[in-house]
């Protein structure tokens, strides 16, 4: 009987995962890394295949149901092959599965200040129907409500996705995710660093995954604060698709179509969504609510602080809790960053992931 590697050893299996998470940066991470033709990253970016693998596989399943439809556009001049769903970070199982296939896998996990995450992410969850509590500090004190299986929003996939506090504890999953994988086999980026330099960051990200550098300097963003017009489009586009009576998809990214970088090709579904987003930008924390989210999240945040050996103490300063938050949007100016052959201009635009 062969073994999970065996049945990868000689395809185009991933070597690396972006993992987390969400409202990070991970978006506009994997776009830069897929547009280098050394890499082959997954079409789309989220796969779930990891999430949703309950039994062992077959190697014609295998091919089919994950190779064949996520990385049929690789090549033989790919150097390394990703894919970047963001829910592994918080489900171990998946990365233990995922090291079952390939021992060698590397992982790359954003993290950001949980103060000016966890808005973005509530706010995503709407957008996604997800979520149908409105205001975040409502959605946060129903947490234990809904851990019960209380006052879940009908449309919502999993109720694990609504317990703010553990999304936001980026320590611990650190943590469990350095009890499963080697150090040296994971790189983490601090958000802060990402908007500040881009064009490091990549660069490190390369190097980390033995990738050459391939000379791009215009980094944008991805994606902007958003929410949808109408409601019932919204519902129709991110109808799940089933499978023997498990969500495998929605009818929007089934019916999406992908160019070589991972963005989406015009068409009739991608015009449907563009027409219904409008921006909206998600509320402030309010000073009380912002005192709450750090009371729950302070020992994380310096467990995480660390783990990874990085002073995040700004994170817990009541002075700065929305300085990232209010500029971000405003990311209009060309920065100069530093490469090995000198200083080159670089655009960071202001789209917000």
């Amino acid at each position: 009987m062969q073994t999970y590697r065996q049945k990868t050893q000689h395809s185009r299996f991933p070597d690396f995962f972006v993992v987390g998470a969400p409202r990070c940066g991970t978006t506009s991470l994997c776009r830069y890394l897929a547009r280098n033709p050394q890499i082959c990253f997954s079409q789309p970016k989220e796969t779930y295949f990891f999430n949703q693998l309950d039994n062992d596989l077959s190697e014609k399943e295998l091919q089919r149901n994950y190779l064949d439809r996520y990385f049929a556009h690789f090549t033989a001049g790919c150097r390394a092959v990703g894919e970047g769903t963001v829910t592994y970070l918080y489900q171990p199982e998946a990365i233990k599965r995922i090291q079952q296939f390939n021992p060698n896998a590397r992982f790359i996990v954003l993290v950001r200040n949980p103060l000016a995450m966890l808005p973005s992410y509530h706010q995503r969850l709407r957008y996604l129907l997800q979520e149908d509590e409105p205001d975040f500090e409502k959605a946060w004190a129903l947490q234990s409500t809904r851990a019960r299986g209380e006052l879940v929003p009908k449309l919502c996939l999993d109720a694990r996705l609504l317990a703010y506090s553990e999304i936001a504890k980026f320590g611990a999953q650190m943590q469990q995710l350095y009890a499963i994988t080697e150090r040296e086999r994971t790189h983490v980026i601090v958000f802060d660093d990402l908007v500040a330099d881009p064009l490091g960051v990549y660069q490190r990200a390369l190097e980390f995954l033995h990738v050459d550098y391939d000379g791009q300097t215009r980094f944008e963003r991805k994606y902007q604060s958003r929410m949808y017009r109408y409601r019932w489009l919204q519902r129709l586009l991110y109808l799940p698709v089933m499978r023997h009576g498990k969500v495998i998809d929605t009818l929007q990214r089934r019916l999406y179509h992908y160019n070589q970088d991972n963005s989406k090709r015009r068409g009739l579904i991608s015009r449907l969504t563009a027409w219904n987003i409008i921006k909206e930008s998600p509320a402030q924390l309010s000073p009380r609510m912002a005192a709450i989210v750090r009371k729950s999240l302070q020992g994380d945040i310096q467990l995480l602080s660390s783990l990874i050996n990085r002073d995040l103490s700004s994170w817990l300063d009541t002075k700065k809790d929305y300085v990232t938050y209010r500029l971000l949007p405003y990311w209009k100016k060309a920065i100069s960053v530093s490469t090995k052959v000198g200083y080159q201009r670089c655009k960071f635009s202001p789209k917000l992931e």
